[in-house]
């Protein structure tokens, strides 16, 4: 008898220590993430490098480091919050290993890729958050701004519960393909295609964001709502009902408090400055360039015809294609009275830097962040994002021109 009573307990605490080994509450006290995957043309060469903006330096940080210690160069994780890199092999694979204190949203990037021509290419990072967590993780790059990360429970109800749906699959692989193919030499059918590519686009962001509005207001699990917030890129009204729901479920929790009361703060603004619309004045901001210059809108509209404000960002991937196209048109129309200026609504000094750098962008260069006088003013929920202004009258006469779109409202005004 006590044989059978002993071997029941030693069966009991076996079974109680694989239910707790497989449980996500557990997951949080494991120590250790090992993530290896493929990684996709031009981007399967470099360093795979991962990225926890907790722990990169702010401005003011990095500023006195500089004084304390001139002949020290600060590390990746210093500036960028680089706390892992992994070299790529000959057949675009990469492992590392993570440590793991607790589930939280990081992201990833391919540094010093290098095309066959030996170019240095621009890393892209939108689309490549992912969660922190311990085990076994599997990443597949599709494009160098989209990737799929399977094995973990919390990456697999964030994200995989929309990205591997049909629907989102049908949508990413008809904008791949649109991408991919060549542009028609007819100037009529290439526009065409142009608008294609930008409605595929548009499509895909529309799923991502249902997708996480989704997870972050029904999910049981108030740790998944939570990083779901985190994650998104893609704010909107969703994110304040989210963050009022996740409140119910865990009132003490000081992030969401916090989180919470920025947010009811940042709709009063936003309703009190909603979206500018085309034929409303065009609102000026002060801001600051590269060296730390201040300027207004106004100073800019006074040395032009029509000016371009446009609102983008390092990270995002449409925004930096559009560049070499509107450099085209500022060559073309600048003369004749066209300016633009740009606001980055990067959070990183370095990153902003880095990206006008590797874009040689000559018009005006403005930012910093999210939460500056000019996002908040226009109200920006997404990049990018444009308005064209009469600079006589300030009236915005037009909003979101890409690619020939832009062409053709210039050509109307200044030809």
């Amino acid at each position: 008898m006590t044989h059978v009573i002993l071997y029941s307990r030693n069966w009991l605490c076996r079974l109680i220590l694989l239910m707790l080994a497989t449980s996500p509450a557990l997951a949080e006290e494991s120590s250790v993430m090992v993530l290896e995957g493929t990684t996709a043309s031009p981007y399967d060469n470099g360093d795979f490098t991962v990225f926890d903006r907790a722990r990169a330096w702010d401005r003011t940080k990095r500023e006195e480091w500089q004084i304390s210690s001139p002949d020290e160069p600060p590390t990746m994780e210093m500036v960028q919050g680089v706390i892992a890199q992994a070299r790529i092999g000959p057949d675009g694979t990469f492992r590392l290993e993570i440590d793991v204190d607790k589930p939280r949203t990081l992201y990833f990037s391919v540094l010093n890729a290098k095309t066959p021509e030996g170019f240095t290419l621009g890393s892209v990072k939108m689309g490549n958050n992912f969660i922190l967590e311990p085990g076994e993780l599997k990443l597949r790059m599709i494009a160098g701004s989209s990737s799929v990360i399977t094995g973990g429970y919390y990456n697999d109800a964030v994200f995989n519960s929309w990205r591997l749906s049909d629907e989102y699959k049908a949508a990413q692989a008809n904008y791949q393909q649109l991408i991919l193919s060549e542009d028609p030499e007819a100037e009529q059918a290439r526009r065409r295609h142009v608008d294609a590519i930008g409605e595929a686009h548009e499509e895909m962001l529309q799923l991502e964001m249902q997708g996480m509005a989704n997870v972050a207001l029904t999910h049981p699990d108030p740790l998944v709502r939570r990083l779901t917030i985190e994650s998104t890129w893609l704010f909107g009204p969703w994110v304040n009902e989210a963050l009022r729901g996740l409140a119910e479920l865990t009132p003490e929790d000081p992030w969401v408090v916090k989180r919470l009361a920025a947010a009811e703060a940042s709709q009063e603004n936003w309703e009190k400055n909603r979206q500018l619309a085309v034929g409303e004045s065009v609102l000026d901001f002060t801001a600051e360039t590269l060296d730390g210059e201040q300027v207004t809108l106004a100073d800019m509209r006074a040395n032009s015809r029509y000016l371009l404000v446009e609102f983008w960002a390092s990270w995002c991937g449409p925004c930096r294609v559009e560049i070499p196209h509107m450099k085209q048109a500022y060559t073309r129309f600048r003369d004749k009275g066209f300016e633009i200026v740009s606001f980055t609504i990067d959070e990183e000094y370095e990153n902003w830097e880095q990206a006008s750098v590797e874009e040689e962008i000559p018009w005006f260069d403005l930012g910093m962040g999210p939460e500056a006088e000019a996002p908040i003013a226009y109200k920006v929920s997404g990049v990018p994002n444009n308005y064209l202004v009469e600079s006589s009258t300030g009236e915005i006469i037009a909003k979101n021109l890409r690619q020939h779109k832009l062409d053709e409202k210039l050509e109307e005004l200044l030809d």
